[in-house]
């Protein structure tokens, strides 16, 4: 019998961003070789990542995920086999599990890709800010000015 882990919170991801997909096992390992197999699938179809005897496997790889998907090899020992998935696609988006084979835990988490909003856009910096407008055409004025005094008093 499986035990199953689902994340009641569903992950949000922005389209060019990454997310963290969460799993963890129940007992932390005593060595990397304890890590029999780790298998992410997505939507009970594609293969997304797995980790066999604590070294990624990139054999039955999706080709979607190739080197958009990652794990944390430092976290192992932890019971750590959360992924990250960069540069989301729409495409990404679905429930994820995570099967951890030694101890039959399967972890689900939806993941939810979201459009970036629309005040992070990055454009926003080129345009001038109104203080910039403001200070330059203040100095234009004094520079006018100036210039007027000047010849003004070349007259005299």
């Amino acid at each position: 019998a499986d035990e199953q882990v689902s994340l009641q919170e569903p992950v949000v991801g922005f389209i060019g961003g990454s997310a963290v997909l969460p799993c963890s096992s129940k007992e932390p390992l005593h060595t990397i070789q304890d890590i029999n197999q780790v298998r992410w699938r997505i939507n009970n179809s594609q293969n997304v990542y797995e980790i066999i005897k604590g070294k990624v496997s990139v054999e039955g790889q999706d080709p979607e995920y190739r080197n958009r998907a990652e794990s944390f090899p430092e976290e192992y020992l932890r019971g750590n086999f959360s992924i990250k998935l960069n540069n989301l696609q729409h495409t990404d988006a679905g429930k994820y599990q995570c099967y951890i084979i030694e101890e039959s835990v399967l972890w689900s988490v939806q993941l939810l890709i979201e459009e970036r909003p629309e005040r992070q856009l990055p454009n926003e910096g080129t345009k001038p800010k109104p203080e910039m407008i403001v200070m330059f055409i203040s100095i234009l004025c004094i520079g006018i000015i100036f210039s007027l005094v000047n010849s003004a008093t070349a007259y005299f």
